[in-house]
């Protein structure tokens, strides 16, 4: 299967070599200047994005909330747990480290493409263990989130209320339940208890 690819990124030189590996697997790759309207005309837009600045997580937020279908595979410089943890929370299907290797590039877009994702084996062990090591405060908006849902609250109307896509706002669920530590819904109501936020 060939798809349109896009490399996004803030060293010119690693985005076009990156480009250049993926069109040796044989796919078109762009190097859009802005992504997010980039996507919006792709068909199915599988996106390479560089997470090294808070900007890039944002706008790794904003284009999972434009396209929530979207193969997205962060690229981190430091592939820690913490890092990887976030950037699969946030919407990504896949990660891989900036010095990743031809091979490697390849290997993690058939596995997106294939709807699986290659996991170094400490952050699969972290996920596993609820101790993801993702120490970010849990903010008003999220404990608001588990206030709704105690009291019963579907997914789809928080997701309406919040302004994301439904898919998105499971994402951002689950992100918020691994980072309380908690393996579902009801985990991390009772830890939000716990807590005296319900």
């Amino acid at each position: 299967m060939t798809v349109r690819v896009a490399v996004v990124g803030h060293l010119p030189m690693y985005a076009r070599g990156l480009a250049a590996t993926l069109a040796d697997h044989g796919h078109p790759v762009d190097i859009p200047a802005d992504v997010l309207a980039w996507a919006r005309q792709a068909g199915d837009p599988v996106v390479f994005l560089t997470l090294a600045h808070e900007s890039d997580w944002a706008r790794l937020a904003s284009l999972t909330k434009a396209r929530a279908d979207a193969v997205i595979v962060g690229v981190v410089a430091d592939p820690g747990v913490r890092d990887l943890v976030r950037a699969v929370a946030s919407g990504a299907v896949g990660v891989m480290p900036l010095d990743a290797d031809p091979a490697a590039v390849g290997e993690t877009l058939r596995a997106a493409l294939g709807g699986r994702s290659l996991l170094p084996t400490d952050m699969l062990r972290a996920l596993v263990s609820g101790s993801a090591g993702d120490d970010r405060p849990v903010t008003e908006a999220e404990v608001r989130w588990l206030r709704e849902l105690a009291d019963g609250t579907t997914v789809a109307r928080l997701a309406e209320q919040a302004g994301y896509s439904e898919r998105m706002m499971f994402r951002l669920l689950s992100g918020l339940y691994t980072r309380l530590g908690a393996t579902n819904r009801t985990s991390a109501l009772m830890r939000a208890r716990d807590e005296g936020w319900l």
